[in-house]
Order: C-alpha cells, then sequence, then structure tokens
C-alpha cells in the first residue's frame, strides 16, 4: 500500500477535529502495524484510555497519529515532524480506516456449489460461498454469506449484513409438548427469522425461527461465533452477544446492550437496554435498563 495520509484525512471528513502539524501532505502510509512494529510509514493510533498516551505520541516511530483532543503538539513532536490527526475515538476511526482501505473487498458473486431455492430473492452485490444452502427466503444488498450456511425458508435479511462460515439462519428449536403418558409430540414453528440491516452473525452461530411470532435481530447487532438464539427472541437495535452466550425462548434483548461470553439466559426473560451482562453469567429474572448483572444466578453488580 502507499496511501498519501491527505486521502486518509479526506476520508476523515465528518469525524476529523484538527489537524496538527504541517507535513500531512508529505507523508505516505504503507500499512497498519502492532505498537512494537509501528515505523515511519504506519498510521498510529493511541487509545484514548491511555494514562501515558502524550509519551506514546512523542516515543512512537509513525509520522502519523491519530489521537484524541488530549494529546498536545509538543515542541517534541513538532520536532520530529509528526502528524496528529486529531478525531472523537481514535480507535472508532483507525477501524473505519482499516475497512475502506487495508481489507480485501470480496467480490460479489453465488459459488457454483451454492443451492438456492427458486423463490429465494436475492439483492444487488450479494455473495454467496461455497455450499450454501439457500431456502425460500429474502436477502437484501449488499450481503455477504460466506461458505457452509444454511439459510432456511421464511427468513428475510437486511441490506449490509454478513453471515460467516457455518452458521444456520431459521431452523427450529428444541420445542416439544408432552401428553398426560409424557409423549412428546414436537410444537411447529410457524414464525419467521428475520435479521435487519448492518448485522454481523459469527460462524457456526444458530438463530432459531419464531414458533407462533417471529425471531427479530435489530439493525447494528453483532453476534459472535458459536451464539445460539432460540424462537421468538426479539433484540434490538446496537446489541452486542459475545461468543458462546445462549438465549433460551421467547428472550427479549433491548438495545445497546451487551452479553458477554457464555451467558444463559432463561426463557421469557428481559434484558433492558444499556446492560451489561457479564461472562458466564445465568440469568434467571428480568434485568432493568442500565445495570450490570454477574454470577449463576445473575444478580446485579452494586
Amino acid at each position: 500500500m502507499n496511501i498519501p495520509l491527505t486521502e486518509i484525512i479526506n476520508f476523515l471528513s465528518n469525524d476529523l477535529l484538527e489537524i496538527k502539524g504541517e507535513n500531512a501532505d508529505k507523508i505516505v502510509i504503507k500499512y497498519l502495524k502492532e505498537p512494537a512494529e509501528v515505523d515511519e510509514f504506519t498510521l498510529d493510533w493511541i487509545n484514548p484510555a491511555k494514562e501515558n498516551k502524550q509519551q506514546i505520541a512523542e516515543d512512537t516511530n509513525a509520522k502519523a497519529i491519530l489521537v484524541d483532543e488530549e494529546i498536545a503538539y509538543s515542541e517534541i513532536i513538532k520536532t520530529q515532524g509528526k502528524t496528529l490527526i486529531v478525531v472523537k475515538n481514535p480507535k472508532f476511526a483507525i477501524a473505519q480506516i482499516a475497512n475502506e482501505f487495508f481489507v480485501e473487498k470480496i467480490t460479489p458473486q453465488i459459488h457454483p456449489t451454492a443451492s438456492i431455492h427458486s423463490k429465494a430473492k436475492i439483492g444487488k452485490n450479494v455473495f454467496i460461498g461455497p455450499n450454501c444452502i439457500i431456502g425460500n427466503c429474502t436477502i437484501g444488498n449488499n450481503v455477504t454469506i460466506e461458505g457452509n450456511n444454511y439459510i432456511y425458508d421464511r427468513v428475510d435479511i437486511g441490506n449490509h449484513v454478513e453471515i460467516h462460515a457455518g452458521a444456520i439462519i431459521g431452523s427450529e428449536a428444541h420445542n416439544f409438548v408432552e401428553d398426560e403418558n409424557g409423549c412428546k409430540i414436537k410444537f411447529p414453528h410457524l414464525g419467521k427469522t428475520i435479521i435487519g440491516n448492518h448485522v454481523v452473525v459469527g460462524a457456526n452461530s444458530v438463530i432459531s425461527r419464531g414458533v407462533l411470532s417471529d425471531t427479530i435481530i435489530g439493525d447494528n447487532t453483532k453476534i459472535a461465533q458459536l451464539v445460539v438464539i432460540g424462537a421468538n427472541n426479539v433484540i434490538h437495535e446496537n446489541c452486542a452477544i459475545r461468543a458462546n452466550a445462549m438465549t433460551s425462548g421467547s428472550v427479549a434483548i433491548n438495545k445497546n446492550s451487551i452479553i458477554a461470553p457464555s451467558v444463559t439466559i432463561r426463557n421469557q426473560k428481559t434484558i433492558g437496554e444499556n446492560c451489561f451482562i457479564g461472562m458466564g453469567a445465568v440469568v434467571t429474572k428480568d434485568v432493568p435498563d442500565g445495570e450490570t448483572w454477574i454470577g449463576n444466578p445473575a444478580r446485579k453488580l452494586r
């Protein structure tokens, strides 16, 4: 890569607060690297949470650094000929830049080994990888479905969605009823699975179809690998479900909440807005808005 720093600065125009330095037009960025490997061709960034971030800015070998407003353009930095790119959130900015300039873009295509239902509706710029099975469903625009995915009937997928390898979307959950003798029969799943826009589903995750209502994943929610989402779940927008979490049937998770790795949520429980459920917690009660719960059984962290 040989990317003029000015091109990166123009890309950040909406998030840019200030440029400190006079050499931006002379700097070329070739790569992103770990802190120990940074050199003059690296675009560096400094985590705002660091206590010694001024020293980091002065010590780094990089000539261009993404920083927050608290880092001063000191005489040391000026003498070194560095450029500070001031943004509100350097970590968010470096992620945007990485996705725009350094991530290899997938070319939209349908792999010849994919099996697609004749009535499936597929939008524009869609990638469907090898050995996928696509049922009678609807897939939006700019969707990436990696290899070995199974998308069942009655699944609606929005725009700009990523589904990583081995996921299963819209399957029936474990839902049986018994007669007086304990004989089990399956309760049919007649609902749909609805995936919003800008959703990510991690590798080998399962999202179950609704029983009588729908399973809904809201816009901008990110689901990690090895996650199991039960039937009739409603997960609102901008949630994060970490690896190996499991939700039972009819769970509601409201917006901006984070479910840490290996959490289990009992059926028909509600997680409020802006909640954090700690690693390995077993949730057996409703969680009010804005609270952090940990443990087994999960309790509020005071």
